[in-house]
Parts: C-alpha cells; sequence; structure tokens
C-alpha cells in the first residue's frame, strides 16, 4: 500500500528545522532586542508561507514536423525537435520569428519558451548557411541560466545527431567567466553560429 505525502507536515519539519539552524547562531545580548527577534522568529516573520499553485495546461498546437512539412520550418528543424508536439503560443512565436517579426513569449514554467526563439535561430541558420560568424548572441541575467541553456542545446544536438548519423550543422558555445583564457581564444578563433552570454562579457 503506497503511503500518502502530507506535504503541509514535510514544510512544518523543513521549517522547524530551519528555525533551529537560524536560532542556533543569533546571540544578542540586549534583552529587550533579543525578545523582538525571538518573537518574529516565533511568527514567521523571517520566511514565507507556503506557496500553492495549480500547473496550468496550455493549449496544445501543431508538431515540428507539421510545420516542417508545410515549409515554414526548414526539414531539418524535425530531425532537431524530433517527435516534439508544440503549444499553441509556440507555434504562434515561430511562425512570427520565420518571417522576420519580433515577438515576446510570456508564459508559466516549463511551458517551452527558449524553444520559441531557438527555433527560430536554428531555422534562420539552416536557410542561411555562411561562413564563420557569430549570427546569434543570446544574452541571460545569470551565469546558471547560460549553462541550462548549454545542456539544452546539446541535448537537439545529440537528439540531431543520433537521428541522422550526421553532425549537428549548427555550431555554439558559452562564453562567461567560467571559461578560461584558452576556451575564450578558441571561441573567438572559431566563431560559432550561436554565443550564450552575459552582459557582462559582451
Amino acid at each position: 500500500m503506497q503511503e500518502s505525502i502530507d506535504i503541509f507536515n514535510i514544510h512544518q519539519k523543513i521549517m522547524d528545522d530551519y528555525k533551529h539552524f537560524v536560532s542556533s547562531f543569533i546571540n544578542i545580548k540586549d534583552e529587550r532586542i533579543k525578545e523582538v527577534v525571538e518573537t518574529k522568529i516565533n511568527q514567521g516573520k523571517f520566511w514565507p508561507e507556503p506557496l500553492i499553485q495549480f500547473n496550468p495546461s496550455f493549449e496544445q498546437g501543431e508538431s515540428a514536423q507539421s510545420l516542417c512539412g508545410k515549409g515554414i520550418l526548414h526539414p531539418d528543424i524535425a530531425k532537431i525537435f524530433k517527435n516534439y508536439d508544440l503549444f499553441k503560443h509556440q507555434v504562434e512565436a515561430i511562425k512570427k520569428g520565420c518571417k522576420g517579426l519580433d515577438f515576446v513569449v510570456t508564459s508559466g514554467t516549463g511551458s517551452g519558451k527558449s524553444l520559441t526563439f531557438l527555433g527560430t535561430i536554428f531555422d534562420y541558420l539552416l536557410k542561411n548557411k555562411t561562413g564563420a560568424s557569430i549570427k546569434a548572441v543570446v544574452v541571460y541575467p545569470m551565469n546558471a541560466l547560460i549553462n541550462s541553456q548549454f545542456k539544452g542545446i546539446k541535448e537537439y544536438r545529440d537528439s540531431y545527431t543520433n537521428t541522422t548519423g550526421k553532425d549537428f550543422p549548427i555550431t555554439f558555445a558559452k562564453y562567461t567567466g567560467q571559461e578560461d583564457e584558452e576556451e575564450r581564444k578558441r571561441i573567438k578563433n572559431e566563431l560559432p553560429d550561436i554565443i550564450l552570454i552575459n552582459y557582462m562579457m559582451l
């Protein structure tokens, strides 16, 4: 028999542990200040209440294969986004991007915002093959986001390679303070199609 998980009890235990941790290094000699701080800690003023949200369901659109079949996207996109069923907002954004129009996507976590601009960039690069040069600069506020996106693009690359047995036709790199000087020189010399960068390194 599978036991149910009481998330509120788990949350309370975590908060009790955190309260104990925070209290362990507070050493206030003034009794008046100490009383105020202890009261605030006991009232839970130093951490938020649990947040409960419903995960929205996004309206389905077309598949990447369908958009390729209609000539909207380059045929190789179907191999990069193999078996991807896109949401309606992704399809609308990609269609605008492929026409050279600007678009802004605001939607929840896990709704595939990154795929909308990556799909547009990939399509442009596949349709406009030129020599070595940086053709897309994607700027992020934090290196953690760059690393996550870099990992995502590598997964697209691996999917394409496994499907076709060919090398990924798009080059990419990240240029942050985490790379050493040798790696940065390599990027400058090779000039990948896409560069992922933060505003400081830009």
